[in-house]
């Protein structure tokens, strides 16, 4: 089972914020621990990341997979208040999209001002290092159920 991972503007300097707080989060070991989590769920989940700050290429990588892959975690940062080319794609795409929000000091959107939010399955809201598996976990129960 393929999921795509699609992380928007800015989550790579997540690092920079988290060292602000005092914390020791980065772009790299969210990904490793949802990896690491999906691995513990199923060794048939395949895991493809993109993290871009240009809509166009966020658009071609969902236009690119929608028929390979069975679904989409998104974490749309500043996206969410206007990226209307991407809500776009994920609704021509078919595929369940599970909706990454980052709380506290990480995070500045919430649920109800993402322009994704009715078209997400779910939308999971917290700390980086944990809201990534709950949005995979939310995913796969969606897929499992369908």
């Amino acid at each position: 089972m393929d999921i795509l991972v699609l992380q928007g503007p800015n989550l790579n300097l997540i690092g920079v914020q988290s060292a602000k707080i005092g914390e020791r989060v980065t772009l790299d070991k969210i990904n490793k621990e949802l990896r690491q989590h999906a691995h513990s769920v199923s060794l048939e989940i395949q895991l493809r990341f993109l993290q871009t700050h240009k809509a166009e290429k966020a658009v071609s990588f969902i236009q690119r997979n929608c028929k390979k892959t069975q679904g989409i975690i998104f974490a749309p940062t500043s996206w969410g208040r206007y990226e209307y080319s991407i809500l776009d794609a994920l609704k021509l795409s078919n595929l369940p999209c599970a909706q990454v929000l980052l709380d506290g000091e990480y995070g500045s959107i919430n649920k109800t001002d993402s322009i994704y939010t009715p078209t997400c399955i779910d939308t999971a809201v917290g700390h980086p290092m944990e809201v990534f598996n709950i949005a995979l976990d939310s995913l796969l129960k969606h897929i499992h159920n369908d």
